[in-house]
């Protein structure tokens, strides 16, 4: 039967068509010259140091087909004086993984991830440091994912392991350190859990526990907690938002300005009814020493804002017996009530800071839509007077 293909395997062919030959003027290949992504590289047979020799593609400094060819000369003649490096030596999974972590690739990413990824390729190192990263197999990858399973371990966890040595095998296959990656497919990870609806009733009993006598942080927390709800913004995002971010002339508030967005992208969530008397409330109320909407409790001279409010959502939510309410719980509600309100999906993507036009709003939350409908339709009752 044939094999369907999969992802690895597009990407993997992907690679190997990627180089072509270089033609002369007269369409003819000039010999051992080639091309990829419009960079030029040299093939030569080169020593392996084991006293085998083997073709391999050296990266060539070149902007134009005559630079290209006089480099081509340039590695020849190096290569005839023994002074061209030796190509052969594939570096192990546990020293080509500290030359990743300190590449412009990794450093790019947000500093949550990184740690993430980090502790992912140290368990990576751990299971096969030793073993040269041409030589990472298949059989290799699915050693280390069975041995993750049976510590308990989900398939989500699993695949999430195995894209992180993807990244670092990326990045050796850009250096020419191995010709693809290992062909492997993901693991079938078990479908989420329904999300337990959070209602107007989960929120009014979520706001009602937040006392003096359950969390010390009581005012600054129902403040955050309702700015959460009517923005729509994430745990991080919140806080981070300064009062420069609120232009109360155009009525609207910026999140992520200081690129804590997800998508390092900053926002504008227009003002509500509810979210302008919220922030003129706060405005009014404001700390004069501090620049933030939500300032530390702890922050003494420092002008910082709060770092986690976790701790208080914990008593709280206890409190409130909700055991599953979470601050991205309140995500999720700013958007069944914009949705449900009648709002179209692309406004509510663009105030979520979704950039696929309300497609994801839509596929999540557009069952709401629908049955808040039906709803109301069933509350209009009788125009007639008929009941048939």
């Amino acid at each position: 039967m044939k094999r369907g293909v999969t992802g690895s395997d597009k990407r993997s062919n992907e690679h190997v068509q990627s180089f072509a030959p270089v033609l002369d003027s007269r369409k003819r290949k000039i010999v051992g010259l080639w091309q990829r992504n419009g960079r030029y590289y040299a093939q030569l047979r080169v020593d392996l140091g084991n006293g085998r020799t083997a073709p391999r593609r050296l990266p060539l400094n070149a902007d134009t087909l005559d630079d290209a060819k006089a480099e081509l000369e340039r590695k020849r003649t190096e290569r005839r004086d023994g002074k061209l490096p030796q190509t052969g030596h594939r570096p192990r999974l546990d020293e080509f993984a500290r030359e990743y972590l300190a590449s412009e690739v990794f450093l790019a990413k947000k500093t949550g991830t990184q740690g993430i990824e980090r502790q992912a390729i140290n368990r990576w190192i751990a299971h096969l440091g030793g073993v040269r990263v041409d030589k990472i197999t298949p059989a290799h990858i699915h050693g280390f994912r069975e041995s993750r399973l049976k510590l308990g371990r989900t398939a989500r966890t699993a695949n999430l392991d195995t894209i992180a040595l993807r990244n670092v095998l990326k990045l050796a296959r850009d250096l020419e350190h191995i010709d693809r990656l290992p062909e492997t497919r993901q693991l079938k990870e078990k479908p989420a859990a329904k999300r337990r609806p959070f209602t107007r009733e989960h929120f009014g009993a979520l706001l009602a526990a937040v006392t003096a006598d359950t969390t010390k942080n009581a005012p600054l927390f129902r403040l955050y907690l309702r700015f959460l709800a009517l923005t729509g913004a994430r745990e991080k995002e919140a806080l981070a938002v300064r009062w420069a971010d609120v232009d109360f002339k155009r009525e609207i508030v910026t999140i992520g300005s200081g690129g804590v967005a997800k998508n390092r992208q900053a926002r504008d969530v227009d003002f509500s009814p509810d979210l302008r008397a919220l922030l003129h409330e706060m405005r009014a109320n404001r700390p004069p020493d501090s620049s933030w909407l939500f300032p530390s409790p702890q922050r003494g001279t420092k002008d910082i804002p709060a770092q986690s409010l976790r701790e208080s959502l914990l008593l709280v939510r206890q409190k409130a017996n909700l055991p599953g309410a979470g601050f991205h719980s309140l995500r999720h509600f700013f958007a069944s009530e914009c949705v449900m309100a009648g709002l179209d999906y692309m406004t509510v993507a663009t105030w979520l800071g979704h950039q696929d036009g309300g497609i994801l709003v839509g596929k999540v939350y557009g069952h709401l839509n629908d049955t808040h409908k039906k709803a109301a339709a069933e509350k209009l009752g009788s125009l007639t007077g008929s009941n048939k």
